[in-house]
């Protein structure tokens, strides 16, 4: 109690999916923040997830997102009470400008910047790369599963466009065959300690018999970062052992997990 008044316990902020919506052809929003106070109870965390969703009925959107953090199984349980449903499960790993530089690794062909040049080869990279890739979206069956299979060359498309990436960084081969390309882009906020920019990864991909080229790719990214003062941050399944490796390597330290559930509105 403060003043004789109660304060609000817990808040549920999210916002409708302007793109999203458009490309599935389903109404979204994302539940952005559910934060809760140190005393807030079950009950609390109900009362701000009811009132949110049904401002989501309000606008007719059908399909809402959450990202939540795994050590939060109070809110877990409580948004599986309001019907969301697991959908993945992601690591983030960061390096620090103020720690060792990222080490260097092999490259496998020539590290460069994009071209416009290369756009059909990454898409061609991202359709073979992704073909049956089980993330989010393929699991949810309430979206188009043509949709949901499309979706990450899409995603490629809009980085070559400078939508959805900052920078892309291709390997190159003999020949002119691109090997693998890589994304980042940054963060809309910066980080809380030393006021660092953020370079979020982005999507990437590299051709299946040459698996080893995007270490070199995302190597240089990271680098590239250290040297100007930002922090790395980068995402990845948590059954991805692969990439999960890649960035230990790299020097990049575990610093959260999250579960990707999704909610169908009647």
């Amino acid at each position: 109690m403060t003043g004789g008044k109660r304060h609000t316990a817990a808040v549920a902020i999210g916002r409708p999916l302007t793109w999203d919506s458009r490309y599935f052809g389903v109404p979204m929003g994302r539940l952005d923040y559910l934060i809760q106070a140190p005393d807030a109870t079950r009950s609390d965390v109900r009362a701000a997830l009811s009132l949110a969703l049904d401002q989501f009925r309000a606008l007719r959107i059908r399909h809402v997102a959450v990202k939540l953090d795994v050590e939060d199984g109070e809110a877990l349980a409580c948004l599986q009470e309001h019907g969301f449903r697991l959908m993945d499960s992601t690591l983030t790993y960061v390096a620090h400008p103020r720690r060792d530089a990222p080490r260097a690794l092999r490259c496998l062909g020539q590290v460069r910047p994009f071209d416009v040049s290369d756009i059909e080869q990454i898409l061609d990279i991202t359709r073979e790369a992704y073909a049956g890739y089980q993330g989010r979206f393929f699991r949810d069956h309430h979206l188009p599963r043509v949709r949901a299979e499309a979706f990450y060359v899409e995603w490629a498309r809009q980085c070559c466009s400078g939508g959805m990436a900052d920078r892309i960084l291709v390997a190159e081969g003999t020949g002119g065959r691109l090997l693998g390309w890589a994304s980042v882009k940054w963060a809309d906020t910066e980080a809380v300690l030393g006021r660092s920019r953020i370079s979020k990864g982005s999507l990437g991909a590299c051709r299946p018999d040459v698996p080893g080229a995007y270490a070199g790719i995302i190597a240089e990214l990271a680098r590239d970062n250290h040297s100007a003062g930002a922090l790395t941050e980068a995402q990845t399944q948590n059954t991805n052992v692969a990439m999960i490796r890649l960035l230990e390597s790299l020097g990049a330290q575990y610093v959260r997990g999250d579960y990707d559930l999704h909610a169908w509105l009647d």
